[in-house]
Parts: structure tokens; C-alpha cells; sequence
């Protein structure tokens, strides 16, 4: 059966002026012919993505989109109507987000984390932007100190929110960014912390002390290029911390811990020092 909203590997069957047909044994879908491969012929297999067409007809496309059913992804607004807006998802037909699906009205031009779904009662590819009802609070699964992947969502005064792995709702928080981060990037993050309510904290850098560790030769060089003095410690800020080192203030302490641990310097209120 031929799904809606995903990639299907279709078997050319015949060939027409106007493209060629695909079928999976059960369905014929039309491929027009400016999207047909070159020295493509019958009975070719062709992974194609299927969506429907402006009478609501599956069709299929070699385009890539943005994303496909269940997956998110950044898309542009590039028309306003009374029902909805469109967004530019990589194909020639832009994807609809209906105003029912808006979590607040869209702009024109603005750029928004989209969620592709399949509208079980039209048959339709659609878009939405109330992004959290699609994900998932259950997080038995992860671990703290888990390396996965962050799609970025909205900056808040908070943090930035991310959809963790494309199915949880995860934030990085100030003491955690040590570069601008842009909505739609996707970025390698850690699980830092799972909350009670399944949200999930996350660190850009690895998380513990072997997993920082790389980072001891550098801070030694910096103390041995400032005479084996640094003035920074405990009471130093997160920001300064930040600034400085280019990690949060926990990793710091973990580092500067393991480094006392090993013997290699001492600290006081006023700072780090080499030992002798």
C-alpha cells in the first residue's frame, strides 16, 4: 500500500507524454515527467516521496522535502490565507498549516519549526506548530550523560527550547550556551538531567569528568602562559566562567576537581595555581 506523506520504493509500469506511473502492485501513482530520472524505463524500482497534488490525487516527486510525515523541520511562510498558512517544505507544492494546527498565528516570511503530519481525515500531507502534542512525555528509555540529537524551537528568557531525537521536549539553558544558537539548527546535545515530567535538560558538552577531561591540557596551558596563575575559582560567575573557559561553571569545578585530584594545581578564593 502506498503511503501518504512518506518515501516508497514504486516499480515504473508504463510510460505516458506527461511522465511515467508507479505502482507497488496495488495503486498507480503519477511521477510528471520533469521529475522523471533520466534513462529511467519500465520496470525501473524508483524511491520516490508521495504526497497529493492540487485535486487532492497522489503524487509522487524526486524533490527531497524539508521533512516527511512525523519529522520536524524549519520552513519559511510564503503565503497567508483564511484557512491556513503555506510554507515553503522543499516541494512544489507548498504544505498547508491550517489555522487549527497554528499554535499562534503565523507570519508571512517568518520561519517556523513545522511538524509534517498525515490528516487522517482528508488524506492530506499537512503542517502544525503546536508542536508539543506531538511529543512525548514517556523518557524511560534515555539516560542521563545520553548523547542525542537537538532540533532547536524558540528562545525564551528561560533558555532555548529542542525537540530531543525528534520525540521529547528538551531546553538548553544559559549556563549551558557558549555560542549563538539558531532556531531549525540541529546540534549534537547531551542529556544533562530528566525532570519528573519527562522534559529533558541539555548540555552541549559532554557530561562527568572523563568525559571533560580532554579539556585539562588546555586550562594547564593557559595557567603556565599566565605565570600558573588564573584568578578564577568557585566564586567566580557562570559568565565569567563561560567566557573564559567557554564551559558552564559545573564542568569547570568537575575539571579543576580532577586536576586537584591528579596533583597538578591548587585553588583558593582568589584563584587557580600550578603546583610546584
Amino acid at each position: 500500500m502506498v503511503t501518504i506523506g512518506s518515501y516508497n520504493k514504486l516499480e515504473i509500469v508504463r510510460k505516458v507524454d506527461f511522465g511515467v506511473y508507479l505502482s507497488d502492485g496495488e495503486q498507480d501513482i503519477l511521477l510528471p515527467l520533469r521529475q522523471v530520472p533520466p534513462r529511467a524505463g519500465q520496470g525501473d524500482i524508483l524511491d520516490v516521496f508521495v504526497y497529493t497534488d492540487s485535486e487532492d490525487r497522489p503524487i509522487g516527486t524526486m524533490l527531497v522535502p524539508k521533512a516527511t510525515d512525523g519529522e520536524f523541520a524549519l520552513m519559511r511562510v510564503v503565503s497567508i490565507s483564511s484557512f491556513g498558512a503555506f510554507v515553503d517544505w522543499g516541494l512544489e507544492k507548498d504544505l498547508l498549516v491550517p489555522i487549527s494546527e497554528q499554535r499562534y498565528p503565523l507570519k508571512e516570511e517568518r520561519s517556523y519549526v513545522v511538524r509534517v503530519l498525515l490528516d487522517k481525515l482528508t488524506n492530506r500531507v499537512i503542517g502544525s506548530t503546536k508542536l508539543s502534542k506531538y511529543l512525548s512525555a514517556d523518557t524511560s528509555g534515555l539516560k542521563e550523560g545520553q548523547p542525542v540529537e537537538a532540533l532547536f524551537t524558540q528562545h525564551t528568557d528561560d533558555g532555548t527550547m529542542a525537540i530531543v531525537d525528534n520525540k521529547y521536549a528538551g531546553a538548553v539553558f544559559p549556563d549551558e550556551i557558549f555560542q549563538k544558537l539558531h532556531i531549525g539548527d540541529r546540534r549534537p546535545a547531551f542529556i544533562k538531567k530528566i525532570r519528573e515530567d519527562g522534559k529533558i535538560t541539555l548540555s552541549l558538552s559532554p557530561q562527568g569528568y572523563e568525559a571533560i577531561s580532554a579539556q585539562a591540557p588546555g586550562i594547564v596551558a593557559m595557567l603556565k602562559k599566565n605565570g600558573g596563575f588564573l584568578p578564577y575559582s568557585d566564586s567566580s560567575s557562570p559568565e565569567v566562567i563561560r567566557a573564559v573557559f567557554g564551559m558552564s561553571k559545573g564542568s569547570f569545578k568537575k575539571l579543576i576537581g580532577g586536576l586537584m585530584k591528579e596533583g597538578k594545581l591548587e585553588i583558593s578564593y582568589h584563584g587557580i595555581r600550578l603546583k610546584e
